[in-house]
């Protein structure tokens, strides 16, 4: 069985130019999921010294939103409708790895859960909705 076309895509077409200005990297695809990477670097941090929230969620968007691309048919794209975070731990830096995985594959909207751990430990677990548009 050959690859599902968006599966090579999304490792060359898109990762966006936010997603490299933010330094993600993307480990893996396939159709059980997506896990994603970033390297903590000085221009992450808030005026605490600690990750700004947004780019722990900027990668968690990410990455369930390829999870949820690698499942789409070839004519169709996605677009985030809702997500709910937490954040379990601040994070003052080291690497992030983020695993997503579609829970729920419906006709018109997919449910993704994603996790970002740190040397071990749990510091975001997020639930999202996807739409297939």
């Amino acid at each position: 069985m050959s690859q599902h076309p968006k599966l090579s895509d999304i490792q060359d077409n898109r990762m966006s130019p936010f997603t490299e200005t933010l330094g993600l990297e993307l480990v893996s695809l396939d159709q059980d999921g997506c896990t994603m990477r970033l390297e903590i670097s000085p221009q992450h941090f808030n005026t605490t010294a600690r990750v700004h929230g947004g780019v722990i969620f900027s990668l968690l968007d990410s990455a369930m939103g390829a999870a949820v691309y690698a499942r789409l048919d070839a004519h169709e794209a996605t677009a985030t409708i809702e997500c709910k975070i937490n954040y379990t731990r601040a994070v003052t830096g080291g690497v992030l790895e983020c695993r997503a995985k579609v829970m729920h594959a419906g006709t018109r909207t997919m449910v993704v859960d994603g996790e970002v751990w740190q040397d071990g430990a749990l510091a975001a677990k997020c639930l999202g909705t996807f739409a297939r548009i």
